[in-house]
């Protein structure tokens, strides 16, 4: 060990204040210095160090800072639980920590938003270890055990008054209601929460130290049946505190219900009970707190009226229950006076009005109750005698009255409620035990109350210490270890102390049994017993007091003070006034089983025939039977144990004090339990874990499949004492601080490693920068010389420029002026010619203006001429056209009416005959015209010769030239005119020839192929026709076969088919019972007939009996056809609910039938009032029967839940194998013993059940958008869910498990596509996880990355940011955690948003200003 006191290495050094802080060393330790230097956070101080012994613990690596399990460090003591649990506390807020099988609990004095319905379905079916610490886990594991294991569980929680172990229980039986109930059975899961508020009204009471404390302890019993489902409850009770209900100390209350009742006595029901202000009552204002803040005493009762109510407590009952405690606060003001000489008498004034109240509300006589306060009845040899009593005893009997009706009271409210929570339909399997009891208590005065409270917690923490012993002993036999026996501390000689013969309580029975038995004499026998005569090492005596002992329990040292003992142990009361109450009809129910129901809560009563076994009616007798029956009870369990820690005496919300911390981790058993696990192998790794981390160390084959053996190969050369470490079967185990020493020389390692690193890559820097100075050198030069070069070439360039400007400067002064003298010889030259030029053009110009006169004239005549014949020729054409047009207009609007009787072909043939045969005469009056054609040709061909012969004539005489007047030319044009528009006529008639010949074959054409259409579908039909009679009498005689002697589904079919003719004939009588027989057959279809059948066959079937029902006018019974219909459907859906055909089945049904209701609905049929087929008048409506019938998408998602796919395998599935070995991985997850895991969920199996659902869905034709919603609601829950269990899981917040993540929801996102169902936002509703995914990959260090997140996350909540940055874990050395000040600034980025709230409508006149500020002349402004 003293190898591990190294430079920088951290201990831990006493405090008083901080009990621990934390210090680094500055210089390594050597065996034999006599003192370590260390750096405290205000400098540096020398340690002394006399022996090895003496030296500091050493702290942790911060690999294991925060972890959630107290075992899994390295260094288990002391102040390394201390600092674990303060990081947990105050930087992560978590108020659970595992501590092996112990669950530490601190409260936090806030209401955390940890205990909803989303938490326990995200704890419900998961292992212990796979999630965050919490009470739901040590519940989830308790109902796992016992359905798995068949046997009974029990969870123990204890703790300080404060700490919230009333709380912790109340979330546990919360979490069983939950888990263990059903949606339609609530009444036993509501009866057992329902004991909690009254349990608390009559039980609990504020004292200093908590504003809600169990005055009492209780262990409740919550019976399961065989299908895990609560079917009963029972309670049982410890040593009520009914000294409380006499005197309170200052700053404390008495039990709730009496302030409740208080408070409440406005009501009208509550005046009879005379009730007052606090004030008034003796009993509620000793100590001076009247008023809890932030409670409500009126709302409280009203509270417990409501339980009371749940568990059939009738409102009558309740009333007697108040009367009895009112009655209770009235005794407590009667006033009893002294009298007498010497005082030794009292009495009771008759005109006592409290008295008076008092017998009124019990129904008692007054007299009698006054005189028996007063007086008490002996017997002196064999005589009855009355003797009176002083006014100090009368107190005490009133007192005494008092707390035996209130303990008589809670006794029998005790057994009222175990009959309601018991059953009689069924017994429970096995039982799972949750136990409140109060923890080890130590006030500055401790009586009887703090000694058996402290003696029940000495029994406990004995069973708890033997139970973890047995655990940690069962490991390591399990892992085959050669082990030598742990040796723990066992406290049996303080409870033989207590319990022992002759012990105290013994002592304490013998004494109350004497006549004259003082607590006095009965200390003198302690010390006589336990000092003198004998001396145990566990009782003392205190040196300035003789009416004292001291006892030192496991937890602390108590001293005790004896006044009260005797009284407080025999908690009698005189059989006189108990007779008296029993006369009372009002409170004798609550007597009349005092003899035979023993109770921790009674006391016994004190008769004139006094029983020899009196003894047993003690209070610390009965209490040590009921605590025997309880630890026989623990001991056949299975138990969890939670231990509740109070942080601070303040009750300020997340305060942590490490004195008052570390007292109560003492006194719970909490550091006994890292004891002995110190004392054995406190850290233990799987081969796998171990090889992952310290694969560096080892030599030799870097596999994982050979970690076994590479472990035991190298572990012996790194820690050689073979002590230190041992070998089981699965795991390797090592000795407190042997994590720590593995680590350091795992570091060192990657020192070594990284300095080698650092070397080569320093050498490669040098090289590179040497290289580019090289390189630079060299340019450097080439460049210098490149310049002087350029220079050169200038100066060179220079000389030779100005040796061309001279050359070119004279060859300019030679050329101007070779061209100022050639230009004045052309210029000479161009004159002369233009001269000559200018002369010939004249004359050319003179000729050109007479031949072009001549062509002007020539043109406009010809086109003159061309024009009028044009002109002719277009109007023939348009009046040609024209005609063409009208009977191209008439055929069309032929054939327009031809195919209108082709659609009515099937109708008769006989009129399209008809119809082909008028075309037929029609072209034979065409054929006429054709003729008439056919002479027009003649004369045209006729004319044809003409006109070439006119033409040959021409050319062959070319007539003389003569003059031609102007009316000979217009004779000639016009008769050229005549001739060019017959001309065009006879072409016309040419082509209308063509087409009328054309349309006549057509027409033939589509006669013929008619006439054979018409033939062939007359031969058609016949043959269908005799198909069809062929087809019905083959299948009628299948049908019979099929009756006679066929399997069992078509007869089936067949049956329902029949049935269904027989009720729906059997509807025009309208009968009730023929169409509920009708619903139901419809309703309880079996699974293989049911998919044969068409889909919607029985939505449509229930429809028209529906219809049926009210076309008949009776309202009432189309109602119940509309509610037996649903009750049908929602049957059938419960009976195949895990089937999913049949869900979507009935789901089509529903929707169709929900469909058709509201299409026939009275709005609907207003909208189509103008429709045909609304003839008939319908007496009623179908409005009733749409609103019972459930919506469609609400029925989709109540009914697809069930359906859901395991969410687990979007977090856990390792889809990407190659990141599972890629990253190591820490031992998070350890797995308790006798953990049992099933397969762990796929993608593939997520998809193929997916995959199932949307092929029943589309085989029964649902709607496209209702499978898009049933799909959207689908992923929306798959999301909730797996985004829940992410912010439960601090193994799944890594890098690694980010990216499998993305990856897993992309595969979903994909298979949602090929589907097409992304349109009704399906693939939307994933973006939260999606972007959960992508905050565990991106970078978390700088606040450019903290803005990132925030601008990429918008999806998430800041808290929901916060908690898994904060659940953040490298499970690499090349990751690192999320720091404290990351998580602050990406908090404070979020913006802050409020609401937009309406303005205040306020006038001036309603504004409220008090006349002391004399300001009333504002109002007149």
């Amino acid at each position: 060990c003293n190898k591990i006191f190294l430079l920088d290495f951290h201990v831990w050094v006493p405090d008083p204040d901080e009990v621990w802080v934390s210090a680094q060393l500055l210089q390594d330790y050597k065996p034999g210095e006599k003192q370590l230097l260390l750096q405290l956070s205000n400098g540096n101080v020398h340690y002394p160090v006399g022996s090895p012994s003496d030296l500091p613990p050493l702290g942790n690596p911060d690999i294991l800072e925060g972890e959630n399990d107290l075992t899994a460090l390295s260094f288990l003591h002391e102040p390394a639980v201390l600092h674990n649990l303060q990081v947990r506390f105050l930087d992560y807020n978590n108020i659970y920590t595992y501590c092996g099988i112990v669950l530490v609990a601190i409260n936090p004095y806030d209401q955390l938003p940890i205990y909803g319905e989303e938490v326990i379905d995200a704890y419900s079916g998961q292992d212990m270890t796979d999630m965050e610490p919490h009470i739901f886990s040590v519940a989830e594991e308790a109902y796992r055990t016992m359905t798995r294991e068949e046997k009974n569980q029990s969870i123990i929680i204890s703790g300080e008054s404060g700490s919230g172990k009333t709380v912790s229980a109340k979330f546990t039986m919360r979490y069983f209601a939950v888990v263990g109930g059903a949606a339609q059975q609530t009444s036993v899961e509501e009866r057992v929460l329902a004991s909690n508020p009254i349990m608390e009204s009559i039980g609990n009471a504020k004292t200093t130290r908590n504003d809600n404390s169990s005055r009492f302890g209780k262990y409740i019993e919550i019976g399961f049946g065989r299908k895990g489902d609560i079917i009963g409850a029972n309670m049982r009770t410890y040593l009520l505190e009914k000294s409380r209900v006499v005197f309170q100390a200052s700053a404390e209350r008495n039990y709730h219900i009496f302030y409740q009742l208080c408070a409440s006595r406005e009501l009208p029901e509550m005046r009879s009970l005379r009730l007052g202000d606090l004030q008034c009552f003796r009993y509620t204002n000793q100590g001076g707190e009247m008023q809890i803040p932030g409670t409500d005493d009126v709302s409280d009762l009203e509270r417990t009226r409501n339980a009371f109510t749940i568990l059939g407590v009738q409102p009558d009952q309740q009333m007697e229950l108040f009367r009895i405690l009112s009655a209770v606060l009235h005794l407590g003001n009667v006033d009893i006076q002294a009298s007498g000489r010497s005082s030794d008498r009292s009495f009771i004034d008759a005109d006592d009005r409290s008295l008076a109240v008092f017998s009124k509300l019990l129904g008692v006589e007054g007299s009698q109750m006054a005189h028996w306060i007063c007086h008490r009845r002996l017997t002196v040899g064999g005589e009855m005698l009355v003797k009176p009593m002083t006014g100090q005893q009368a107190v005490e009997a009133r007192d005494a009255l008092a707390k035996h009706i209130y303990g008589q009271l809670f006794t029998w409210t005790v057994q009222r409620l175990n009959s309601a929570l018991s059953t009689q339909r069924r017994r429970a399997k096995s039982f799972i035990g949750v136990l409140d009891i109060y923890g080890f208590e130590t006030f500055e005065r401790n009586s009887f109350e703090q000694f058996c409270i402290n003696y029940a917690n000495e029994k406990l923490q004995q069973q708890f210490n033997r139970h973890v012993f047995h655990l940690e002993q069962e490991e390591y036999v399990r892992e085959e270890l050669a082990w030598n026996r742990i040796e723990f501390s066992d406290n049996q000689q303080c409870i033989s102390l207590i319990e022992g013969q002759l012990g105290m309580f013994d002592l304490l029975d013998e004494e109350c049994r004497m006549p004259k038995g003082s607590d006095e004499n009965w200390v003198r026998k302690l010390y006589d017993q336990h000092l003198t005569s004998k001396p145990h090492p566990h009782f003392r005596k205190p040196r300035l007091s003789n009416i004292a002992f001291i006892v030192l329990h496991f937890a602390d040292t108590v001293q005790y003070e004896c006044e009260g003992f005797l009284d407080k142990n025999r908690d009698t009361v005189f059989e006189e006034l108990i007779n008296i109450l029993k006369a009372s009809q009002l409170v004798a129910e609550l007597f009349q089983q005092q003899g035979n129901v023993p109770s921790a809560a009674n006391g016994s009563v004190r008769s004139e025939k006094r029983a020899t076994r009196e003894h047993k009616l003690t209070v610390g007798f009965q209490f040590r039977q009921s605590l025997q029956m309880l630890m026989d009870t623990l001991n056949s369990t299975t138990p969890h144990y939670v231990r509740c820690i109070k942080p601070n005496d303040l009750k300020e919300p997340f305060m942590f004090d490490p004195k008052r911390t570390v007292q109560q981790l003492r006194a719970c058993g909490v550091l006994e339990t890292i004891r002995i696990s110190a004392a054995g192998y406190p850290t233990r790794w799987t081969y796998e874990e171990f090889f992952s981390r310290y694969r560096v160390l080892l030599r030799g084959a870097q596999n994982q499949d050979q970690a076994q053996a590479s472990c035991r190969q190298n572990l012996p050369q790194l820690i050689p004492d073979p002590d230190q470490y041992c070998f089981g079967k699965t795991k390797v185990f090592f000795r407190a601080g042997q994590v720590a020493l593995l680590e350091r020389l795992r570091a060192e390692r990657l020192r070594i490693a990284a300095v080698i690193i650092q070397s080569q890559v320093r050498g490669w820097l040098a090289r590179i920068r040497y290289t580019k100075i090289f390189w630079a050198t060299v340019t450097i030069q080439r460049y210098t010389r490149g310049t002087l070069a350029r220079r050169l070439a200038l100066a060179l360039r220079y000389t030779k420029a100005a040796l061309v400007i001279q050359k070119t400067y004279r060859m300019v002064v030679v050329r101007q002026l070779f061209l100022m003298i050639r230009q004045a010889t052309i210029t000479i030259q161009a004159f002369t010619r233009g001269t000559l030029a200018r002369r010939r053009y004249r004359v050319l110009v003179a000729e050109r203006a007479a031949v072009l006169l001549q062509a002007r004239v020539r043109g406009w005549l010809v086109r003159k001429a061309y024009r009028q014949i044009r002109a002719a020729v277009v109007f023939m054409q348009c009046c040609i056209r024209r005609r063409a047009a009208k009977r191209e207009l008439q055929k069309l609007k032929t054939e327009a009416r031809s195919v209108e009787r082709f659609r009515e072909l099937n109708k008769g043939m006989e009129v399209k005959l008809m119809q082909l045969q008028l075309k037929a005469d029609q072209e034979v009056g065409e054929g006429c015209r054709v003729d008439e054609c056919k002479l027009k040709n003649t004369e045209l061909e006729a004319l044809r010769a003409t006109i070439q012969k006119l033409e040959s004539q021409k050319l062959e005489k070319p007539p003389p030239a003569p003059v031609i007047s102007e009316k000979e030319v217009e004779d000639r044009r016009k008769a050229e005119e005549k001739a060019a528009q017959k001309i065009l006529q006879l072409k016309q008639v040419e082509h209308v020839h063509q087409a009328v010949s054309q349309a006549n074959a057509a027409l033939r054409a589509e006669l013929d192929e008619e006439r054979r259409k018409y033939q062939g579908l007359l031969r058609e039909f016949t043959r269908l026709e005799q198909r069809y009679d062929n087809l019905r009498d083959m299948s009628l005689r299948q049908l019979n076969q099929n009756i006679s002697g066929s399997s069992s589904a078509a007869h089936r079919q067949v049956e329902i088919y029949s049935k269904m003719n027989f009720y729906c004939n059997s509807l025009t009588n309208v009968t009730l019972s023929a169409v509920l027989s009708l619903l139901w057959l419809c309703a309880d279809i079996r699974v293989d007939t049911a998919l044969s059948l068409p889909p919607g066959l029985s939505a449509s079937v229930i429809f028209l009996c529906v219809r049926q029902a009210d076309c008949s006018g009776d309202q009432t019974r189309a109602r119940s056809l509309c509610g037996a219909a649903v009750t049908a459907m929602k049957a059938a859906l419960k009976k195949h609910i895990s089937d999913v055909d049949m869900t979507a089945l009935w789901l089509k049904n529903i929707c169709l039938l929900h469909d058709l209701l509201n299409q026939h609905s009275p709005k609907q049929r207003h909208r189509d009032t103008s429709a045909k087929h609304h003839r008939c008048h319908h007496s009623d409506d179908t409005t009733d029967a749409v609103d019972v019938l459930p919506p469609s998408t609400a029925a989709f998602t109540n009914h697809l839940i069930p359906l859901l796919p395991s969410v687990a395998a979007l977090l856990e599935s390792e889809t990407i194998s190659s990141l599972s070995g890629s990253v190591g991985k820490l031992p998070v997850s350890r797995k308790r013993a006798g953990s049992v895991g099933g397969d762990a969920p796929t993608m593939a199996s997520v998809l193929r059940e997916l995959g199932g659902l949307h092929t029943a869905m589309t085989h029964q034709t649902l709607a496209r958008t209702l499978m898009e919603q049933a799909f959207h609601q689908l992923t929306y829950l798959i999301c909730a869910s797996a985004l829940n269990s992410l912010l439960l899981r601090k193994d799944m917040c890594s890098w690694s498990r980010g990216m499998q993540i993305r990856y897993n929801v992309s595969l979903l996102e994909e298979w949602l596509r090929s589907r097409g169902l992304q349109a009704g936002g399906a693939v939307a509703t994933l973006e939260p996880l999606i972007q959960a995914a992508q905050l565990l990959q991106v970078g978390k260090k700088t606040e450019a990355d903290a803005r990132s997140i925030v601008e990429t996350c918008t999806a998430l909540s800041s808290q929901q940011i916060v908690k898994i940055l904060g659940l953040y874990t490298p499970y690499s050395d090349l990751d690192e955690r999320v720091t404290l000040n990351f998580i602050r600034m990406a908090f404070s980025l979020f913006p802050v948003t409020f609401p937009n709230l309406p303005p205040l409508v306020l006038s001036a006149e309603q504004l409220v200003i008090p006349d002391s500020l004399k300001i009333s002349f504002l109002r007149k402004a």
